[in-house]
């Protein structure tokens, strides 16, 4: 787990919930959280995950995650066939093979992914957890006047289909291609984003600083709300937060 080093406290409060197993690195800009042992991943975090699924793709990554753990906790990494095994399996999870490790293992064949099951419902709490972690919210000036608010979370295209049932349970947005492999579902019209979007937000938390993105976007929709952005100071209020939300907060001082 790796966040921005402004979210520090986060990855504390995650490594403490996982009964303080793993350690925590911290480089310029980020902080790292890793369970390296395979006792603890057996012990802490594969139950916790088998308990609590994990709905987009993850979930397969996890499966082949979990498959790999349990073949090196039989030693089976130390012959030739576990191994190879290994790397099938690791063919497939996240990005792939590495440039080495495709060198060194020409012949390897990529698995068939499964098939993620969707769940009939989506809750509201791991929704405002999945958008602390795959959302932004954006603040767009245009012809120096008009004020556009837009919320979008990118995924792999092979979670559309999660993509395409959370627009349908919020009932706002749209779904895009956004580019060969990803699906982007983008809210931006105002009335969605006021009447849904922030008191969802306002009621189940945004986590990190996210939050205080998520914040300075309320402030932005208050004041096009109010029509206090065709006046100038109003616009010019929106101008100063825009600078410091996203990018300009992570990489301020």
């Amino acid at each position: 787990m790796e966040l921005h080093a402004k979210d520090k406290d986060l990855v504390y409060k995650v490594k403490s919930f996982f009964c303080n197993v793993g350690k925590i690195y911290s480089k310029s800009t980020s902080v790292i959280y890793q369970i390296r042992t395979v006792n603890e991943t057996i012990k802490v975090i594969i139950p916790h995950f088998e308990k609590y699924p994990l709905i987009t793709q993850k979930q397969n990554d996890f499966i082949l995650f979990k498959k790999i753990v349990k073949l090196i906790n039989k030693n089976e990494h130390l012959n030739k066939e576990g191994l190879t095994e290994i790397i099938k399996l690791k063919a497939f999870l996240n990005k792939g093979l590495s440039k080495d490790l495709s060198t060194y293992f020409p012949d390897t064949i990529v698995i068939k992914n499964t098939d993620i099951n969707i769940p009939n419902k989506i809750y509201y709490n791991w929704i405002a957890e999945f958008f602390s972690g795959e959302a932004c919210f954006f603040i767009k000036i245009q012809n120096n006047h008009y004020v556009k608010l837009e919320v979008r979370i990118t995924q792999h295209s092979r979670d559309r289909l999660l993509i395409n049932k959370l627009k349908n349970f919020m009932e706002c947005g749209y779904v895009n291609k956004h580019s060969k492999d990803a699906v982007v579902l983008v809210i931006s019209n105002f009335k969605d984003i006021y009447e849904k979007i922030i008191p969802l937000f306002k009621k189940y938390r945004i986590l990190g600083i996210k939050s205080l993105d998520f914040e300075d976007f309320c402030k932005v929709a208050e004041i096009k709300n109010n029509k206090n952005h065709l006046r100038s100071d109003g616009l010019n209020e929106i101008k100063k937060i825009k600078i410091g939300i996203n990018r300009g907060r992570i990489f301020s001082k």
